[in-house]
This record gives structure tokens, C-alpha cells and sequence, in this order.
């Protein structure tokens, strides 16, 4: 089978491979940018505003051949470093790809580590406190040697929903969400686009929808009509799913009419559409890879897209966010017709169309995917730059205003960490302890009698034991797409007792975890009776057992 493919960004651990050409270095304008790191590899994954008016940026750390540490540097809003914090184990690597705020002023982590094997990545998840301090670490031993988060949402119930890459071997279960309780153990798993018309998706983001659900913004190879048999191109991949891990719809963007697509970020308006920032690839004269705008509507079909550069040679926008007006500001890099890089914001309409630019850097190495807008409209952008003076990798933040103007410094002053009862201090924190969970995702396929009720005796005379599943899993058929759910933990789920003719004898509600009920039957008839277990308004096990009559 071949494929068509073109540049794509691969999440390889502590390097970038770069998205443009460059020719020649260049200097920055001495406005409103802060840079990072030193002498010492530091590469910004993500960012944000904190409760404080900081912010925040986190990624690895890295000498040249030494231990590759998860990176977090806590700012004033003025960009000056208040602090920053490495976590990680000696002679280990640990990236930290995912990062958001917490209600308690803390930060919560997703990234990769090879500490249970050298060879192999696995999942890591850290809370942090408001101090910066591990409050609590899990490390998910994946079924697959090369399994790593890649993007953590905050969820009302204090828990959390993790995007999670090739958690097995299984080359149609490669996109995962976990969802995790306030101490990250796994709620519930669920696996997406697994159909065998996807073939090598890889998911990059997640984003929490205005009705709670998600969408989960990934990449696939896919069979278009406009091409011939056994040809897949690559295209935006947009999973939507519900707070219960069922999906409302699995599209690959703009299918059969031949678009070329990638995609790394996604936000939505008012009315959940869809706009996602990546590039297309054109296929007719000039040819060449444009920064691109996507807008999908709220059931996932493919509108319209949008080239912000329509001549590049090169081209990806790399982050999309809305300002007040409701205009969009993205950063895009690109190359012209003559071999010369930008990297620089774009604004433009609700529709994508052209408003103003700003060029933040020209023939750089770098790749900036941080962004967020400020509790006053100010745009923060940031990622990694590489420093050909010093030969290595270092953070850069910008910070402009909706004008698309670099921001002022701010004089007034400010009270940071206010909810650390200590002064923060910089330094290295082991993960030594970091718990290491053992999952097992396929254990209810392989072993299906732990996710079957089980009553004894039966027959019964007296007392019946009703013995809850190891695991509750629930199927879902809609629109298409079939869905399995494996619960590893629950609040409460309720059993009933029926006899043949659907008549409802008992009901009692099953407290979180209760792996047994004990029930007397031996007023009932003799007979056949049937015991279900009802979870979320759903049957997801029933046995039957013979009451037999008293000797």
C-alpha cells in the first residue's frame, strides 16, 4: 500500500525535528520577548496564565548527553522568571507534553518516561501544588513500548481526562482517552478510530467543549476517492466524544474531496464549531504547503478551509485563539517564494479571512505551539528556538496585544504564589516514588468471566451471594461507531431481580466498590429468576440462577 505522505511532526522525546528550512540566523526585535534556559536544552511544549497573573511554561530540560528532566518555570507577568522546577529520575528521561491549571492553583502534567524501561516510553502523570511540589505521581505501565500522554483536561468532578498515544501493540487501538479520578487512578478507558480505514493515527490534543463533551484533534491516513485505490493521503482527524467516552462522530477532515491536511489544535465558538490550525497541502500549481485554517460544524462535517498563505513554499499554523471581538490570532510559520522563513501571528475574521500580521521571527529553527490569551486580551506565544550562538535549544515567550503590537511592561505591582504558604524556591524534585499503575485494558476481553455477575449455589434454597464484575463494560451503538467502555472503578451502580415474566422483585442501589450482595430468596417460588446490574441507565451484566423448593 503506499502513501502519500509530506512533512509531519513527530513527538519524538527530547528532539524537535524542525518544521522549516532555514537559511541564515537572525536578531529579534528588543520588544516583548523573554528567553529561557541558559546553556541548558529547554523546550516549551506548553503554557498558560496562572491564577496569579504568572505564567506558566512547561516541557523538558536537558544538558547535552545528561538526563532529560520534566521542565516547569513559573513567570511574573512581566515574562521575568520567579521560579522554575525539574522533575525526574537520574539517568531517565521525562517529558512533560500536557499541562493545565487547577481549581486549587496547582498544575497537573501528562508527558512520557523510560523509567520502567530504557527502551520504551510509558504515560506519566504529575499534580502539582500551588508551590510547584508533587502532591501526587502516576506512572501508567502501557501494554506497548513506545505509549505516552499527550494531553490532560481538568473535569468538574476534581478528576481528570488524559489523551493517551499506542497504549497496546494493536495497530487499530492507537488513540486512547483514560479518564481519571482526583488521584489519577483510571475510572474508565475507551479507544477511538479503530476501524481499519485508519492507518497510522496519532493524536495530539484535547479540548473540553462548551456542553462537556471533548474533541480530541489527531492526524490520519486515509482512502480518498479523488485518488487512486490503495492511495491514503494524511488528514485532520476530529473525534468528538461525551463526558462518558462515547464518541458523537470520528472524521477525518474533508473526506474524498482530495484535501491534504494537518492539524494540531483545535477551539470552538459559541456554538461548538470547530477551527483548527494546521497546514494544507496544495496539489495544483505552485503547489507547496500553506498555513491553514479548518472549520468543522458541531456533527464533525468539513465546511471550509481557509490557506493563510496561499504562495508558501512551507507553511503550518501552529496555535489558534479567539480575541474579544471575536477575530482569531494564530501563529503560523512560513516560506516564501525567494527561500525566506517568518514566523509570525496572523489575525483574521471569524472566517479566516486576512486582517493584520506580525513577524515575530525570520530563519529561525524553532517551533512555537504554547499559547493563551491573558485575563486582558494580551496574547502569549512561546515554544523553543534554537541558539546557534550557544548550540542549543532555549524557551522563548512573546506577549502582544490584540493589535497585534508587543505588550508594555506593567510597573504596578503584583502578588504572586500567593497560595504557597512558603517561598518557592528552584530546584529538582526525584519521582522516585511515583506509583506505577498497572492497567489492564484488554484483562475483560481476555478474561470476560471477571466482567460476568456470578450468583451461588445454584440452585439456591436460602441465601443467594451475588459476586459484583471485576470490571463494568458497557457497549454503545450510534451513528455508526461501535463502542466499548471498560469501567475499572464506579460510584454506584444498582442491581435488580426479575423473574421470567420481566416482574421487578427487588432493587438495591451498590455502593462505590462493593464486590458482594447477599440476599435471602427463600420465601420466593421455586424457579428461574434472572439478577442484573444496572450502570449508568444501562444493563452491563445479568446471570440467572434456579431458586429451587424447600425438602
Amino acid at each position: 500500500m503506499e502513501l502519500i505522505r509530506f512533512i509531519t511532526m513527530k513527538k519524538t522525546p527530547c528532539v524537535l525535528i524542525l518544521l522549516f528550512c532555514l537559511l541564515s540566523d537572525s536578531v529579534i526585535s528588543q520588544t516583548w520577548f523573554r528567553t529561557y534556559g541558559g546553556n541548558i536544552n529547554t523546550e516549551t511544549n506548553k503554557l498558560f496564565e496562572h491564577y496569579d497573573k504568572g505564567y506558566v511554561l512547561s516541557g523538558e530540560r536537558y544538558g547535552n548527553g545528561s538526563t532529560c528532566y520534566g521542565w516547569v518555570l513559573k513567570t511574573d507577568i512581566n515574562g521575568y522568571e520567579r521560579w522554575s522546577k525539574s522533575y525526574g529520575y537520574t539517568n531517565k528521561m521525562v517529558i512533560l507534553y500536557g499541562a493545565k491549571p487547577t481549581n486549587d492553583g496547582g498544575i497537573i502534567e501528562i508527558g512520557v518516561s523510560n523509567k520502567l524501561n530504557s527502551n520504551c516510553t510509558n504515560p506519566l502523570v504529575i499534580k502539582l501544588n500551588a508551590c510547584g511540589e508533587k502532591e501526587w505521581c502516576k506512572l501508567y505501565n502501557a501494554q506497548n513500548c513506545n505509549s505516552g500522554g499527550y494531553d490532560i483536561v481538568p473535569i468538574s468532578d476534581g478528576g481528570y481526562m488524559a489523551l493517551i498515544d499506542h497504549w497496546t501493540n494493536n495497530q487499530q487501538k492507537l488513540i486512547w482517552l483514560f479518564r481519571l479520578d482526583s488521584l489519577g487512578g483510571v475510572i474508565w478507558s475507551q479507544t477511538y478510530a479503530t476501524d481499519t480505514i485508519f492507518v497510522d493515527e496519532c493524536s495530539h490534543s484535547l479540548l473540553m467543549t462548551s456542553d462537556s463533551n471533548f474533541v480530541i484533534t489527531a492526524e490520519t491516513y486515509y482512502p480518498d476517492s479523488s485518488l487512486p485505490p490503495n492511495n491514503y493521503i494524511l488528514k485532520i482527524l476530529l473525534i468528538k466524544v461525551n463526558i462518558n467516552g462515547i464518541a458523537q462522530f470520528t472524521e477525518p477532515w474533508g473526506t474524498n474531496n482530495g484535501v491534504i491536511s494537518d492539524g494540531r489544535v483545535s477551539i470552538i465558538d459559541a456554538e461548538n464549531n470547530i477551527y483548527t490550525a494546521g497546514r494544507r497541502q496544495r496539489t495544483v500549481s505552485p503547489g507547496g504547503d500553506s498555513p491553514c485554517l479548518f472549520y468543522t460544524n458541531p456533527t464533525g462535517q468539513s465546511i471550509y478551509y481557509n490557506d493563510l498563505k496561499s504562495n508558501s513554499l512551507l507553511g503550518e499554523a501552529t496555535t489558534v485563539n479567539w480575541l474579544q471581538d471575536s477575530t482569531l490570532v494564530i501563529c503560523a510559520g512560513w516560506k516564501d517564494q525567494s527561500g525566506n522563513d517568518t514566523t509570525g501571528l496572523i489575525k483574521t475574521t471569524q472566517t479566516g479571512n486576512f486582517i493584520k500580521q506580525k513577524a515575530l521571527m525570520f530563519n529561525q529553527d524553532n517551533i512555537l505551539r504554547g499559547s493563551g490569551i491573558t485575563y486582558n486580551f494580551r496574547i502569549l506565544i512561546g515554544g523553543s528556538v534554537f541558539n546557534p550562538t550557544s548550540v542549543n535549544w532555549q524557551s522563548y515567550l512573546f506577549k502582544l496585544t490584540s493589535n497585534l503590537e508587543y505588550d508594555s511592561t506593567y510597573t504596578r505591582p503584583f502578588t504572586y504564589d500567593s497560595l504557597c504558604p512558603h517561598p518557592i524556591v528552584s530546584d529538582t524534585i526525584p519521582l522516585n516514588d511515583c506509583q506505577v499503575v498497572i492497567v489492564g485494558l484488554d484483562d475483560a476481553e481476555k478474561n470476560p468471566e471477571k466482567a460476568k455477575l456470578h450468583i451461588y449455589p445454584n440452585p439456591a434454597v436460602g441465601e443467594v451471594i451475588i459476586e459484583m464484575p471485576q470490571y463494568l463494560v458497557r457497549k454503545n451503538q450510534g451513528s455508526g461507531i461501535t463502542a466499548t467502555t471498560t469501567y475499572f472503578q464506579w460510584n454506584q451502580t444498582r442491581i435488580d431481580m426479575l423473574d421470567l415474566t420481566g416482574k421487578l422483585l427487588y432493587s438495591q442501589d451498590i455502593p462505590k466498590q462493593q464486590t458482594q450482595v447477599k440476599l435471602d430468596v427463600s420465601a420466593w417460588p421455586a424457579g428461574m429468576y434472572l439478577a442484573r446490574i444496572v450502570f449508568m441507565n444501562e444493563v452491563v451484566a445479568e446471570a440467572k440462577f434456579i431458586k429451587q423448593g424447600k425438602k
